[in-house]
This record gives C-alpha cells, structure tokens and sequence, in this order.
C-alpha cells in the first residue's frame, strides 16, 4: 500500500510537533511526550512468551505502551516508537483495553481474545500511519546534533599526530 501524500503530511506534521531529546533516548522521549501531552505514558515491557510485540492501552488515567523485551535494543525502540505513533495518530479508542487480557495471559491466543472481546485489529492504513511516525522520529533522532565527540584525550591526540605523520611523509 503507497502512502498518499495527505498521510505523510499529516505526519510530518505530528512529528514537527514533538520535542526530541539530544541524545536520543526511549525513556526519556517518552517522558518528555507525557509532559507535552499533559498525560502520563507509561512504558511496560512484555517478557520472552508475549505473542505480540507491542500494544497501546488507554485508560482514563494514562497510556500504556507495551513492548517485547525478548527482542533486540533497537526492534524495542522502534516497536515503542511505533506505538507512540498510534497514540499520536488518535489510534486510541475504548478497543484498546481489548488488548489487555492478551498482554496479561500471554497464554491465550490473540484470536480466541479478539472473539471473546469483539475487538477489531487496526485498520492497515492505520498501522501505515504509525509505522510512518515511528520512522519518521527515528530518522528525525538520528539526525539530531550530538554535540560534536566531545574532548580528545592526549592519548587520542598523540595517536592522530602519528597517523596523520604517517600519511605527510609521502
């Protein structure tokens, strides 16, 4: 599915909002996102035998971002990142505490909840408009400033002389 232009704009223009900290950190974008939104987030890591990899809860005192930890540092970022997505998209609807008996009895398979509960997945061009905010703030975090390497010891220093001694003697 191509993403239309309306979509990206929409987008790019939730993730213009959004205050991204230098160096780029999970925890402490989410905690910045909450104070934006006047709304606690809460981060809640899924262990190994989750069957999904994340999940967006809301409940009418704060949001909830589940996310599997039996998996990489950055598949957890970015899984995070794409539940932000959704919750900045307004993918957010009494359905979503559908989702918790699955996250808590991991044991049950996700469709014998969705039957149990009458709870619909998200529509596809809703998982295209969170995954395009997910990437959307991991390529804005990669390109942040990180204010430069920082100082170099004299060690460091001593060992770019000699190199660089090594390269002027041609």
């Amino acid at each position: 599915m191509a993403v239309d232009r309306g979509m990206w704009r929409r987008c790019q223009r939730i993730v213009d909002a959004l205050s991204i900290p230098t160096p780029f950190e999970p925890t402490r974008f989410v905690d910045g996102l909450a104070r934006q939104r006047g709304r606690p987030v809460e981060l809640v890591p899924m262990p190994g035998g989750a069957t999904q990899c994340g999940a967006l809860v809301a409940t009418d005192q704060a949001d909830y971002l589940f996310y599997a930890t039996s998996t990489t540092r950055l598949h957890q970022e970015h899984i995070l990142l794409h539940e932000v997505g959704h919750l900045l998209c307004g993918h957010v609807d009494d359905r979503s505490l559908a989702a918790l008996p699955a996250l808590l009895l991991p044991n049950l398979s996700a469709d014998l909840v969705r039957r149990v509960l009458g709870r619909s997945d998200y529509s596809a061009a809703q998982e295209q408009e969170a995954e395009l905010v997910a990437s959307m703030i991991a390529q804005r975090a990669r390109r942040l400033p990180t204010g430069g390497p920082g100082p170099v010891t004299p060690e460091v220093a001593d060992g770019l002389a000699r190199l660089g001694s090594i390269f002027d003697a041609g």
